[in-house]
């Protein structure tokens, strides 16, 4: 069931929407964007008014209305547009998230701006902000390398989400004002350009630190002494991280879906280190084999559309999950030429599209434990295909 919510946001009851109960978030955009990814599109250049939400409560802040004056719903707000007004309007109305994606180059002041969880994305546009002590988290996501901070007073945790382009590696960028926090979060790619763990060096005081995705240079992280919780996910290659006891004061630490031979070592030592010292909660899980990471998220066929692509990944994990099991050279070439026969009932193969498919055959190849040579597979693909 729907509940039917009036909104001025531009103008007495400009806005009418129609939102399942129980939702406590809320998507602002702009006219010129998808109205399926938002529940309110507002013109372009419009001043919202953000008082219209002083009336608007949740379940439980309808019935402590004294303890919320500016109302308390939406909790969560997404919002893609360029009125900074809502920076002013959250220095009295106290706000769970709020993620924030400016279209156009901008300059805001979040020094008295009450937002527990402050989300800002750059699609490759200079933002400039100042911030005090009234945000505890921060999440600077796109492209870093566009943003400049002009003052921290308070916050510690920092979250970074870069979109890394084609170079060898990849560098944060100086970040002023934060060499001092606390707890440091940054997520790429596993299968993207790598991050220079170098570039972590301008965090020295860093204790919490977790890491997801591709990673290089990792032997500079000892440089991190005061480094008491490590976690490391969905890292393809971990092999110049540093030993455990290196880090004096670790009392946490957790790897999962990492790289399987760093992984085996890296349980060895976590016991060892359980012995030496009173550990919080740590665990190595979910080691992997180095081709995993890339049938997981190399698929070919993510670059295909419609209603193909989706068929062509499924029948690739379906394969994936048959080769895991084969355990003779005989049982690999039937998966691959099952699978290979499958694209000659889809139409209209072309040749990038079929050098998709080859590439698939190429990645599938590695996944049994049995080694197959890649003329081998080729030759299977070939005498199967009628594409």
């Amino acid at each position: 069931m729907n509940k039917e919510i009036h909104l001025s946001l531009t103008s007495k009851n400009s806005h009418k929407i129609f939102l399942p109960l129980g939702q406590g978030s809320l998507a602002i955009g702009t006219m010129d964007m998808d109205k399926k990814l938002f529940d309110v599109l507002v013109e372009e250049n419009a001043k919202i008014n953000w008082d219209a939400f002083n009336t608007h409560f949740t379940g439980h802040g309808e019935q402590n209305k004294d303890k919320h004056l500016y109302g308390d719903w939406p909790r969560f707000f997404y919002y893609s547009g360029d009125d900074i007004g809502f920076t002013k309007w959250t220095e009295k109305r106290h706000t769970e998230d709020f993620s924030w994606t400016p279209q156009n180059p901008v300059s805001a002041n979040f020094t008295k701006s009450y937002i527990r969880n402050l989300k800002i994305h750059s699609n490759n546009t200079t933002i400039k902000i100042k911030l005090g002590k009234t945000i505890t988290n921060l999440t600077l996501s796109g492209t870093i390398e566009k943003f400049s901070i002009q003052s921290n007073d308070g916050i510690t945790s920092l979250n970074l989400q870069p979109n890394i382009l084609e170079k060898e590696t990849y560098q944060v960028p100086k970040i002023p004002h934060f060499e001092n926090i606390s707890s440091l979060d940054i997520t790429t790619k596993p299968l993207g350009q790598p991050l220079d763990c170098k570039s972590l060096l301008q965090f020295r005081k860093v204790t919490n630190l977790s890491l997801s995705g591709n990673l290089t240079n990792l032997v500079y992280l000892q440089h991190l002494d005061k480094l008491k919780r490590l976690a490391i996910r969905y890292a393809p290659n971990l092999t110049d991280l540093p030993a455990l006891q290196e880090w004096k004061s670790l009392i946490s630490f957790i790897a999962w879906n990492v790289e399987e031979s760093k992984g085996k070592l890296l349980r060895k030592e976590l016991k060892n280190l359980a012995r030496e010292r009173q550990l919080e909660y740590s665990s190595v899980s979910q080691l992997r084999k180095t081709i995993w990471f890339t049938t997981e998220y190399g698929i070919p066929f993510f670059a295909w559309t419609g209603k193909q692509a989706k068929l062509a990944v499924k029948i690739y994990k379906a394969t994936v999950k048959k080769l895991q099991k084969a355990k003779t050279e005989t049982e690999i070439k039937y998966f691959i030429q099952e699978f290979t026969k499958t694209f000659n009932d889809f139409a209209n193969i072309e040749t990038t599209e079929r050098e998709y498919i080859a590439e698939a055959v190429n990645q599938l190849r590695q996944v049994p434990m049995i080694k197959i040579d890649t003329n081998k597979t080729s030759q299977w693909f070939d005498e199967c295909r009628e594409y």
